[in-house]
């Protein structure tokens, strides 16, 4: 019903909104269309905020292709589906979030939420890009793998 089907990485349809071309793995999925960029989210920020979030993105490149996906009030990052985001720009840094199928222990998070049986989410705030460490990089290559939906083939 509406929508166009989208293949995405994995050759799984996705449906796209008909409005703003949104993508998702279910139909009619609320989100808020609009014509949203990276550089529009970091419009009247510091220049060291999108310079930490360059960094983050080619972090996140090493591990594979991946979609940014901005938004009204963040910029997520999408396999097949969204599986991190930047939420917002604040004067210390980047508040983000990683999606894991498991609570993870770290001194760094702020907020761990339940949203499930087994859906983490692991909020953080990435201040310099010497916080783009080993821990961190496990913490999105294992939110990659949500991304790309790996569990559901278990």
């Amino acid at each position: 019903m509406g929508g166009l089907a989208i293949v995405g990485t994995d050759e799984r349809d996705l449906w796209a909104c008909p409005r703003c071309g949104a993508r998702f793995v279910t139909e009619h999925m609320s989100h808020g269309c609009g014509d949203y960029t990276v550089d529009g989210f970091f419009e009247g920020k510091a220049v060291s905020a999108r310079v930490l979030y360059d960094a983050l993105v080619r972090t996140i490149g090493e591990i594979g292709p991946f979609e940014q996906v901005p938004t009204k009030t963040r910029i997520a990052f999408m396999v097949r589906v969204r599986f991190a985001a930047v939420n917002r720009v604040r004067t210390d840094g980047l508040a983000c979030h990683v999606w894991l199928k498991r609570r993870a222990e770290s001194p760094r998070f702020t907020k761990v939420e339940l949203l499930g049986r087994s859906d983490w989410v692991h909020h953080f705030v990435l201040r310099s890009e010497e916080e783009l460490d080993d821990e961190l990089r496990g913490w999105m290559r294992e939110a990659y793998d949500v991304g790309r939906q790996t569990h559901l083939a278990r």
